[in-house]
């Protein structure tokens, strides 16, 4: 089984560590790519711009987030070109996660960086393509982290009679105000206050899967939102959703336009008819329903508490309606792979945490190309393996082995004898000459000093004395 607790996730089932195993294979490639090119944009200033206690920021998101989510962020959706304003890239996108998990304004980060230089980084990020960011963070929801098998596989630790249950849907409102907002329609009853309202699909381990897009409170409840979100066209057949009782009666409409679900793919309370008590079975089912569905309102206050702009205690000011749906769903994302590291116990590797790093940015084209002329990993452990033998070499014969004969038998070290492959130096004079000599071992040269009687070849000692003669 896989158990939950604040800090990490362990997954005991095998069948299921093996699907989320191929899951990573699949989905997780980013975990061991470089980090992406990319060359600065002009600016009017040469100087990169230094951002005010960016260290203090980086700790911040550090702590909530953790390695891998942001380097994920600023390796695969952040870093796919140059932003504007002559500040570090890696930093740019590290603010923006920044203002996500802090929950404070545009307006705030003046604190850092000029107001008008974030808000054009802001812009570009969210609207640059914000059709093509949307596309892509719904899809890396929908595939990064769940199959029908792994919720399955999950769904069987849940309590009876819910084994069959594999998903949790919900509402979470936020609150929220913009430009030439109707005030009226954005009301919230859960909030008293204005904001809007996204539905959230989890599986069994609180990832989430589908977020339907943000829509004014009032005026969509969370069963109208159930049937515009149009989950039928995304679950399985073999899939089956827990909904709270304000959900039930609009089934039988999004039954009508799916061609393979049946109410057995939904689960629900059951529903008190007028005049008549529940029984004794109907009540427990009930209670124990309720508890097993707690676990998505689990997920909402751990995404409060990871990212404060989305907490009850923050009002959102957005310009569009667009981009608090990109923000939220970017959130779940990043959540997700947090979860997920735990999950799968995912190690974090050198490479992840250079975004740490004082000064650190995207590689430019000339430092990635400099980067790939070092040594590659063969070269690497070939160099280990030569550095490993001289070593080895050089204090054997600087320190050769002491056994008890070795003081019994001084005429034992007359037997030993250095192949030369030349003399490069000699010291002493008599019976106490020494020569500075290089030998050949295994394809490397090894330099040292050993006593005139010691060499094997006389030639090359010949051939040195020869060659110094010329200069006296």
């Amino acid at each position: 089984m896989c158990a939950f607790s604040e800090k990490h996730l362990v997954c005991h089932n095998m069948d299921e560590a093996l699907e989320y195993d191929a899951i990573v294979q699949n989905y997780w490639k980013f975990l061991y790519t470089d980090w992406p090119i990319i060359d600065r944009v002009k600016h009017h200033r040469t100087e990169i711009a230094a951002v005010n206690d960016i260290d203090s920021i980086k700790t911040f998101v550090l702590n909530r987030l953790g390695v891998i989510p942001v380097f994920f962020f600023l390796t695969v959706i952040f870093g796919t070109r140059a932003f504007s304003c002559p500040y570090r890239n890696v930093e740019k996108g590290v603010m923006l996660l920044y203002v996500l998990v802090k929950g404070i304004s545009l307006s705030d980060m003046a604190r850092y960086i000029p107001k008008t230089s974030f808000h054009t980084i802001h812009k570009e990020f969210y609207m640059h393509n914000p059709a093509a960011l949307n596309r892509f963070l719904t899809t890396m929801l929908s595939e990064m982290f769940s199959t029908m098998k792994s919720r399955h596989l999950a769904a069987e630790r849940n309590p009876e009679p819910f084994k069959n249950v594999t998903l949790n849907l919900d509402g979470h409102d936020s609150r929220i105000i913009y430009a030439n907002a109707d005030k009226a329609s954005l009301y919230s009853y859960k909030l008293k206050k204005s904001g809007f309202r996204v539905q959230v699909c989890t599986d069994m381990n609180n990832m989430v899967l589908f977020v339907s897009a943000p829509a004014p409170c009032r005026d969509y409840n969370d069963g109208t939102m159930l049937l515009r979100m149009g989950i039928q066209n995304k679950i399985h057949k073999l899939d089956c959703v827990a909904l709270d009782g304000g959900y039930s009666l609009f089934i039988g409409k999004l039954l009508d336009s799916a061609d393979e679900l049946q109410y057995e793919n939904f689960c629900y309370p059951i529903r008190k008819m007028r005049g008549i008590a529940l029984t004794e079975e109907e009540k427990a089912y009930n209670e124990i329903f309720g508890s097993f569905r707690s676990r998505i309102e689990s997920y909402f206050g751990e995404m409060q508490s990871t990212f404060t702009k989305f907490s009850h205690t923050v009002v959102n000011k957005v310009a569009e309606k667009e981009t608090f749906g990109a923000q939220y769903k970017l959130a779940c994302l990043l959540m997700n792979i947090k979860r997920f590291v735990a999950l799968r116990s995912i190690p974090t590797e050198q490479h992840h945490t250079l975004w740490l790093q004082d000064g650190f940015d995207y590689p430019s084209k000339t430092e990635q190309e400099t980067m790939y002329a070092l040594p590659n990993i063969k070269v690497k452990l070939s160099h280990s393996r030569g550095l490993l033998t001289t070593r080895k070499a050089f204090f054997d014969m600087a320190t050769p082995p002491h056994t008890p004969a070795d003081d019994n038998m001084a005429s034992g070290d007359d037997d030993r004898e250095y192949e030369v492959d030349k003399v490069v130096s000699h010291r002493g004079e008599g019976s106490g000459r020494e020569y500075h000599i290089i030998q050949k071992s295994g394809g490397l040269s090894i330099a040292t000093w050993v006593p005139a009687l010691e060499v094997s070849d006389n030639s090359k000692v010949a051939e040195y004395l020869k060659s110094i003669q010329s200069f006296e």
